[in-house]
C-alpha cells in the first residue's frame, strides 16, 4: 500500500481517535472539574483503544489474527511512551499558555461559550500542540514497528 493512503487512513483513524479522546477530555473538565492533566490520563487511553483496532484492521490491513498478540505488545510499548510524551507535553504547554495567555486565546474562548462549552482554549491548546506532535511519532513508529509486514 502506498504511503499517501496509508498517511491519509491514519489521519482519518487519528480523527475518530481524537474525538474520542478529546470528546471525553472536555467532558471530564466542564462535568467533573478535572484538569487538564487529570482528564488526559483517562481521556487518551481511550483514544488508543479505538486508535490500535482500527489502524490493525485498516490503515494497515493486518486483518488475520496472526501476529496480534505481537502488534498488541509492540502497540502498548509505543503507546505508553507516547502517552508519557503527551502527559509531559500537556504540562509543558499549560504552564507555558498559563504564563502567556493572549488576545487570541480570549477570541476563542468567547467562541466556546457560544457553543455552551463552559472550557478556555488556555485549556484545550495545550492538548491540541501535545498531540500534534506525539501523533508523527506513532505513525512512524506503527508504520515501521508495530504493524510492520514481514
Amino acid at each position: 500500500m502506498s504511503w499517501i493512503i496509508q498517511i491519509r487512513k491514519y489521519a482519518t483513524v487519528g480523527l475518530g481517535s481524537a474525538i474520542t479522546d478529546f470528546s471525553i477530555y472536555g467532558v471530564l473538565i466542564h462535568f467533573a472539574d478535572f484538569s487538564p492533566e487529570g482528564a488526559n490520563l483517562i481521556s487518551r487511553p481511550c483514544g488508543g483503544l479505538f486508535s490500535f483496532a482500527f489502524n490493525k484492521l485498516w490503515t494497515f490491513n493486518r486483518k488475520q489474527l496472526t501476529g496480534t498478540h505481537r502488534e498488541l505488545i509492540r502497540f502498548g510499548i509505543v503507546w505508553i511512551i507516547s502517552y508519557c510524551a503527551s502527559i509531559l507535553l500537556v504540562w509543558g504547554f499549560h504552564q507555558l499558555f498559563m504564563k502567556h495567555q493572549y488576545l487570541p486565546l480570549g477570541l476563542a474562548d468567547s467562541i466556546l461559550h457560544l457553543t455552551g462549552w463552559k472550557i478556555h482554549m488556555v485549556e484545550v491548546l495545550p492538548k491540541l500542540c501535545a498531540e500534534s506532535l506525539v501523533g508523527i511519532g506513532l505513525f512512524l513508529s506503527h508504520r515501521f514497528w508495530t504493524f510492520r509486514h514481514h
